[in-house]
């Protein structure tokens, strides 16, 4: 079971709220989940539960991972629970003021952002901003706590998005999704814009031999970032193969030289 409940992401784990609920059926469904409707669609399902710390029972993580979300405060209010009331989120937050909007929308309170403006007396500027920014490819939006997703940073990713496109801006997010969590919002948004991030004081490298022949150990503490200049180690270490192989051959020869009778050796014209 335990090798089987590492297949399952840490943050998803994390809403249990008690992980011995946890059996082989729950786990072979919510992966079956995962592979039919993507791990960010997923993410984005359980994020706000996530983020505030909220637990819930076996049967409720499911019908949350299946995106069945009346199913999900249903089962969490009979088994005592409060989690079928809105979470509580900070208007100063993109992502809430977006929620808001489109709820707005919904119920008839308003239709465009003049009146969500009016409305909410919030800037019109900032109803925009936050629609926008809530329309952001899922993939990079997930790289960031909605904490950290503020304006400024969700306006740094317009920008990006403005510039590069949003296919670019999604293919970025996948290339460092493994990494985020150990980067700042600030170096996520310079990975995002194409600046070269370095690895930072928590990497360590360590080459080592390996067991066996023909086996070379390399160790570091951010194999994820290391991994993504495997094309240009490669190319290093291949230049360093192709030297060690011209100095032995040159001290093979030496050798050689050195065995043959001095009767033998060709002498010199003269």
């Amino acid at each position: 079971m335990a090798l089987r409940m590492g297949s399952l992401p840490e943050e998803l784990l994390s809403i249990f709220a008690d992980r011995t609920e946890i059996s082989s059926h729950t786990v072979r469904v919510i992966r079956e989940v995962m592979a039919r409707d993507g791990l960010e669609t997923v993410r984005e399902r359980i994020r706000q539960h996530v983020t505030v710390g909220i637990q819930l029972p076996a049967k409720a993580v499911l019908a949350l991972v299946k995106g069945r979300m009346s199913e999900a405060r249903k089962v969490a209010a009979s088994a005592g629970r409060e989690q079928d009331r809105p979470i509580p989120r900070s208007q100063d937050l993109p992502m809430a003021l977006f929620d808001r909007y489109h709820r707005g929308i919904v119920d008839g309170e308003w239709t465009s952002y003049s009146a969500c403006s009016r409305a909410l007396r919030i800037s019109r500027r900032n109803i925009g901003d936050a629609v926008a920014i809530g329309q952001l490819p899922p993939g990079v939006r997930s790289l960031f706590w909605e904490s950290q997703l503020t304006f400024a940073v969700g306006r740094k990713l317009l920008a990006v998005e403005r510039r590069v496109g949003a296919r670019e801006l999604d293919a970025r997010a996948n290339k460092i999704r493994y990494i985020a969590d150990k980067y700042t919002a600030g170096q996520v948004l310079r990975e995002l814009n194409g600046e070269n991030v370095p690895p930072g004081p928590f990497s360590r490298l360590r080459i080592k031999k390996g067991r066996g022949a023909g086996r070379l150990i390399i160790e570091c503490d951010h194999p994820d970032f290391l991994l993504r200049y495997r094309r240009e180690m490669e190319i290093a270490l291949n230049k360093v193969v192709s030297k060690i192989a011209v100095a032995q051959e040159r001290e093979k020869h030496s050798t050689l030289f050195q065995l043959v009778e001095p009767s033998q050796r060709p002498r010199s014209g003269g």
